[in-house]
């Protein structure tokens, strides 16, 4: 089903964003009084997601939140997300930093993948053999690329037999957030008591300010400039209009491939260019950015109302993700989920923990913990984390994974191909898995000998 196409009423839509409005005022005040979400600095979006999977129609049914229509919300903040993302920034750093960042994400996809894909496989063979092995492919989408893109690939899955999907990417995104702040916390914690980080020596120094998620010092960072009169526009009115307009764009983009595709022949793919709709909605973003740079018109938009904008959007996404959760679904899969979160997790840490120490020439320990937030969650979780160690971002590491994002979501579009090969190219059969595991682990070997290359070529610079 096209996520467009969803039959829903004005005034449901309307409540429901109410109250997601209102789970986040919840979170925020929770975080502001309990001490146990102060601890482990779990952001306020997420505590409010859990509140509404519990008195929502998936828990207690006391409010009308159903998984289909919080579904298509977080499908819809996931492309706002990645347009406020691309009309941002007007530039990009290719140094190794960033590209260490990125190979290093990318190759903790591609580990999280095998394992997800190899325990399926196993299961399918042994005590679940009407098992969706797709189930699998979810992992790394849940874990290192977040609860948007989880939810849109496993509801573009559904076609195929894989009932609930897109729920069970949004399980995976929230066990991913899980691990992202509480054995997060932990890891700094150790690595503070054994002398890995380069900047501080306890923890003591994460503000009263920053445990409860309140600003009260006075000291109020600012969040953007005002690039338009107000007495002509709002300016936040322009920087919406102005995300409102590329995704306009990229609905009459992929509208017409679609179309076309279907003349062609093609309906089968139709479902799954939809679920690709934050990569047009991004390359969008990017073209009207670079059109506006060229024209010099880009003066008017702000990055940091853009940042603003986009951190809108992910809370409500988080919130909305979480609280679609549905336990039917975990119930029905929640054997391969604990397996497949109980070896992915460790994996990630002990893959990074790795690679950190060898593809970098500083602040290991604050690069680690950064990817491995990011790798479990988001970059906004990776950035809470990498906080923590690094209160004032002197390090180079937030602006290199920020950079290092931006390259993984095109050196690593292959691999959103190469999780789409069973249902694209092979219908959905058994053989079409197993050509998809030779594939990441090609794609695999390709990587670390690219990387080591670079590694190589940096140090003979370095000699001369």
């Amino acid at each position: 089903m096209n996520p467009w196409d969803l039959d829903v009423n004005l005034k449901s839509v309307v409540l429901d964003l109410l109250y997601l409005s209102t789970f986040i005022l919840i979170g925020t005040y929770l975080r502001r009084y309990v001490k146990f979400f102060q601890k482990y600095l779990i952001p306020n979006n997420l505590i409010g997601g859990f509140i509404a999977l519990l008195v929502s129609t998936q828990g207690f049914g006391w409010i009308d939140l159903p998984s289909e229509r919080l579904g298509i919300y977080v499908y819809h903040f996931l492309a706002l997300t990645f347009i406020a993302l691309g009309l941002r920034q007007g530039k990009t750093n290719w140094g190794k930093g960033p590209l260490s960042k990125s190979f290093a994400s990318l190759s903790s996809y591609l580990l999280q993948g095998l394992i997800g894909l190899l325990v399926a496989l196993a299961l399918f063979y042994t005590i679940m053999p009407d098992l969706f092995i797709g189930i699998g492919l979810l992992v790394p989408l849940g874990f290192g690329m977040g609860p948007g893109l989880a939810y849109a690939m496993g509801h573009s899955w559904e076609q195929w037999g894989f009932e609930g999907g897109g729920q069970v990417g949004l399980t995976f995104a929230a066990i991913g957030y899980l691990y992202a702040f509480f054995a997060g916390m932990a890891i700094i914690q150790w690595g503070i008591r054994n002398g890995k980080a380069s900047l501080i020596q306890s923890i003591d120094h994460i503000t009263d300010d920053m445990r409860t998620g309140v600003n009260k010092s006075g000291d109020y960072p600012v969040a953007g400039r005002l690039t338009l009169s107000t007495e002509a526009i709002e300016p936040m009115a322009f920087q919406l209009g102005l995300m409102g307009f590329c995704y306009l764009a990229t609905y009459w983009i992929v509208d017409l491939l679609a179309t076309g595709m279907e003349a062609a022949g093609l309906e089968k793919f139709i479902a799954t260019l939809w679920s690709f709709h934050f990569v047009v909605a991004l390359l969008v973003a990017l073209f009207v950015r670079k059109m506006m740079d060229k024209t010099g018109r880009s003066y008017i938009i702000d990055s940091g109302l853009m940042t603003r904008g986009m951190g809108v959007f992910l809370d409500f996404l988080v919130v909305g993700a979480v609280a679609a959760i549905s336990f039917t679904i975990v119930e029905k899969y929640w054997i391969p989920i604990l397996i497949m979160s109980l070896l992915a997790g460790p994996a990630t840490y002990i893959f990074l923990k790795w690679a950190c120490w060898r593809a970098f020439d500083n602040y290991y320990f604050e690069r680690f913990i950064e990817i491995f937030g990011e790798m479990t969650g988001t970059i906004n979780s990776a950035l809470v984390l990498l906080r923590v160690t690094d209160p004032e971002f002197k390090t180079p590491v937030a602006e290199d994974a920020v950079y290092g994002s931006g390259i993984t979501l095109f050196v690593g579009f292959p691999l959103l191909i190469a999780l789409n090969i069973p249902f694209a190219f092979f219908d959905g059969q058994i053989i079409g898995y197993w050509v998809t595991v030779g594939v990441m682990a090609a794609y695999w070997l390709i990587l670390m000998i690219v990387w080591k290359l670079i590694g190589f070529i940096e140090f003979t610079r370095a000699k001369e």
